[in-house]
């Protein structure tokens, strides 16, 4: 007896995450944040969440292999109102904090040959799982000890995309295809570093669901409205590889260290600027 997956290949995938000529796309999603202290205290609703994904995929002409490039912002919400918050009251120590929203400006991911896949005739679905424990470059500077004191950084990522199964054969993916591409994320990691936990066990839970567009336009006009008047390096991903480091939380706490103490507003301005590509 054999439960073996299948799956699909790389460009496959590109057509349903991307798209194969290296256009510009975008998954718009909302979710949840929850804490799971792991003393005493119960399991609390953080925050709601609401973000975009800006991505494209390009392929290397000497490999043939895929890369996807992103940026990606989202915004912490109040979970009660649904407004984007500026500050925000630690439960657990009382004080009160500036919120450094999520904004990703650069992001990539070689994509596997193949990848896994569940296919029926109508819907089919596909899973990329990352498990990472890797150092934290904030844990032996004494400045961010109440803020990331963890040795290690470990997460559990699971994102799975819904599509109609006909776009695995399609020669070309018509724009409503793509509007039908569904987006389930899940992930377990350790608190934000600007959340200030000084050193609480615990860890954080967020989930979110999402969809494709190909359209600048088909965005939520708030989203669309911060990024054209404050963020416009973000209106399209990266056109390819950079000569840069890729964006964590952790490396833009450090990066933005300065601008959380001074309570500037987050996410901070990206205007367009000279990206050196990789070589």
């Amino acid at each position: 007896m054999s439960f073996a997956k299948p799956t699909i290949t790389d460009e496959q995938f590109v057509k349903i995450r991307c798209s194969t000529d290296s256009r510009t796309s975008y998954f718009e999603a909302t979710g949840a944040m929850y804490a799971q202290p792991m003393d005493i205290d119960e399991p609390m609703h953080l925050f709601d969440f609401f973000g975009v994904d800006i991505s494209r995929c390009i392929q290397d002409e000497s490999t043939s292999r895929w890369t996807l490039v992103s940026r990606k912002i989202t915004l912490y919400l109040d979970p009660e109102s649904g407004e984007v918050l500026r500050n925000w009251q630690n439960p657990w120590t009382g004080e009160t904090l500036n919120v450094m929203h999520r904004s990703y400006d650069y992001q990539e991911f070689l994509i596997p040959p193949q990848l896994p896949a569940y296919i029926t005739p109508e819907i089919s679905s596909v899973s990329i799982d990352i498990n990472l424990k890797l150092p934290n470059p904030l844990a032996k500077n004494p400045k961010f000890a109440d803020y990331s004191s963890e040795e290690y950084i470990q997460s559990s990522d699971s994102y799975k995309f819904l599509f109609p199964t006909k776009m695995l054969e399609a020669e070309a993916v018509s724009p409503s295809d793509n509007r039908s591409v569904a987006l389930s994320y899940y992930r377990m990691g350790v608190w934000e570093p600007w959340m200030k936990m000084k050193g609480k066990p615990g860890f954080l839970v967020l989930n979110y669901t999402g969809a494709k567009t190909d359209a600048f336009d088909e965005l939520h006009p708030d989203i669309r409205a911060l990024i054209v008047e404050r963020m416009p390096l973000f209106r399209e991903a990266p056109p390819q590889q950079l000569e840069r480091s890729i964006a964590t939380s952790w490396s833009r706490f450090e990066e933005k260290f300065d601008a959380y103490l001074r309570g500037e507003e987050f996410p901070l301005p990206a205007p367009i600027q000279e990206e050196p590509s990789r070589s």
